[in-house]
C-alpha cells in the first residue's frame, strides 16, 4: 500500500503545482508559499504516523471480527460495495462527532484552521485523527466486513478527499445531489455562520440531506476557524487545541465539569483559552539565505519521504524509521523557517537535529554503501550550509535575545 502512496505524491504535488499556477494566472491570490508547505509539513507527520495508527486500525479491525462477528458476508463485489457504503456512513458521523465533541474537535480542527483552500489542504490532517477514528471503525467487522476490505475501502474513499479542496471547480449539476463536490466541501470548510457544522459527508453526500445537516454553497466561503489562531507551525497547528482543552480542564472546578470539557461540543463552558504561541522576539527576517536553505530542506525531505515509501521493503526496519524521521524533519523545518515562526533557539536544536542523524547515521548506514553515502553526503553538505547560515543569522538572533 505505502507503493501506492508513493505514486500517487508526485501526481497530487503535480496537481497542486498546476493549481497554484492557475492562481497566479488569475492573480486570485489562493495560495499562500508558507501555508502550502505547512500543509505538506503536516501531511508528511500525518504520513509517518499512519505507518502507526494504520498498523492499529487493521489489529483492531481483525481483534473486532474474531471476537465480536455477527453475520457472514459473501467474498465478492457485494461486499465491496457494502463497504463503501458502510465506510462512507461511519465516517459521515465520526466526522460529525468530530465537530461535536471536543476531544476529536482537537485531533480534526487542524484540517479547518488555515483560512486558505486549495489542493495542499488535502494534506492537511492530524495524526490524532487517524487514531481517534479506530473505534468508529470497529463496528464493521462485527457485521462481516473483512479487515483488509475495510483498509482499502477506507484509504479509497480517502483519495476524493484531496480532490475536493478547490475553489476553482464550480457546482455540479445533479452530482450535487448524489456525491460530495467542492461546492459541498467549501461550504464545510466556511465559518461563516450559515456554514458552520455542515456538509460531514466523505464520498456521498445523502448522508447530509438524509441526517439534516446539509448546506448549499449560497454565499462566499470565510475559510479557518473561529477561535484565535495563528498559523505559523505545523507542530502548533496539530497541538494548539490539545493545549487549549488542558488548560481549560486545569481552570474549570469539578470532575463533571472537566469531563463535559472534554465531551461538549467545542467552546462549552469556560470561552475559548486563548494559549501563548511561543515566537522570536524582535523582527523577523527574510534573508535569502534562509529562504534558500527552507528550499533545500523541503525538497530533499520530499524526494527522501517519497523514496523510503518505494524502497522501504527491501531496508531494515531502523534504517526505514531512521529515514522517515529525517525526511519528516526537513519538511517540518523548511515549514517553520518560511512561516518565519522559528524560535530564538532554533539555531541549537537544528545543529543538534544534523549532529544527531550524523552520528545515528554513520553507524545505523554503514552496511549500506548506496544509500550511506547518500544520506550522510547530504547531511554533510546540510551541516556546511547551515553553519553559514547560523553564522549570519541565527548566531546574531540569539545574541539579541
Amino acid at each position: 500500500m505505502l507503493n501506492y502512496i508513493a505514486l500517487l505524491i508526485p501526481l497530487f504535488l503535480g496537481l497542486i503545482a498546476l493549481e497554484w499556477w492557475y492562481s497566479i494566472k488569475q492573480n486570485d491570490r489562493r495560495y499562500h508559499a508558507p501555508n502550502t508547505v505547512l500543509n505538506m509539513a503536516v501531511g508528511a507527520i500525518d504520513q509517518f504516523g499512519a505507518l502507526l495508527y494504520l498498523l492499529l486500525l487493521y489489529m483492531a479491525l481483525v481483534f473486532s471480527q474474531k471476537h465480536f462477528q455477527w453475520l457472514i458476508l459473501p467474498n465478492d463485489w457485494r461486499q465491496w460495495l457494502l463497504a463503501f457504503l458502510s465506510v462512507d456512513f461511519v465516517s459521515y458521523w465520526y466526522h460529525r462527532f468530530s465537530h461535536r465533541i471536543n476531544l476529536l474537535w482537537a485531533g480534526h480542527v487542524t484540517h479547518h484552521s488555515s483560512s486558505y483552500f486549495n489542493l495542499s489542504n488535502g494534506f492537511r490532517t492530524s495524526p490524532f485523527q487517524g487514531l481517534f477514528r479506530i473505534p468508529f471503525w470497529m463496528i464493521l467487522p462485527v457485521f462481516g466486513f473483512d479487515p483488509l476490505v475495510l483498509v482499502v475501502t477506507f484509504k479509497v474513499i480517502g483519495l476524493h478527499d484531496f480532490f475536493v479542496h478547490t475553489s476553482y471547480i464550480p457546482k455540479l449539476g445533479w452530482l450535487e445531489w448524489v456525491i460530495v463536490t467542492p461546492s459541498h466541501h467549501r461550504v464545510h470548510h466556511g465559518k461563516n455562520e450559515m456554514y458552520i457544522d455542515k456538509n460531514y459527508g466523505s464520498a456521498l453526500i445523502v448522508w447530509d440531506r438524509m441526517f439534516g445537516t446539509y448546506q448549499e454553497e449560497t454565499e462566499a466561503v470565510e475559510y479557518g476557524i473561529t477561535s484565535k489562531y495563528e498559523d505559523d507551525s505545523p507542530l502548533h497547528a496539530i497541538v494548539f487545541h490539545f493545549k487549549q482543552i488542558i488548560e481549560q480542564v486545569r481552570k474549570t472546578r469539578g470532575w463533571l465539569n472537566k469531563l463535559k470539557v472534554l465531551l461538549m461540543p467545542p467552546g462549552w463552558g469556560v470561552v475559548y483559552l486563548d494559549v501563548a504561541h511561543v515566537d522570536i522576539n524582535g523582527e523577523k527576517s527574510t534573508e535569502k539565505g534562509v529562504v534558500y536553505y527552507a528550499i533545500w530542506l523541503l525538497i530533499t525531505g520530499v524526494l527522501g519521504f517519497v523514496g523510503i515509501l518505494f524502497s522501504y521493503a527491501i531496508l531494515p526496519p531502523f534504517t526505514v524509521s531512521y529515514c522517515f524521521l529525517l525526511a519528516v524533519g526537513n519538511i517540518v523545518q523548511s515549514a517553520i523557517l518560511l512561516n518565519q515562526s522559528e524560535t530564538a533557539n532554533f539555531g541549537f536544536w537544528e545543529s543538534f537535529r544534523l549532529m544527531g542523524f550524523g552520528l545515528f547515521g554513520y553507524f545505523l548506514l554503514e552496511t549500506l554503501i548506496p544509500l550511506g553515502y547518500l544520506v550522510m553526503g547530504w547531511i554533510f553538505i546540510s551541516g556546511i550550509g547551515f553553519a553559514v547560515l547560523k553564522s549570519r543569522y541565527f548566531g546574531k538572533k540569539s545574541q539579541n535575545n
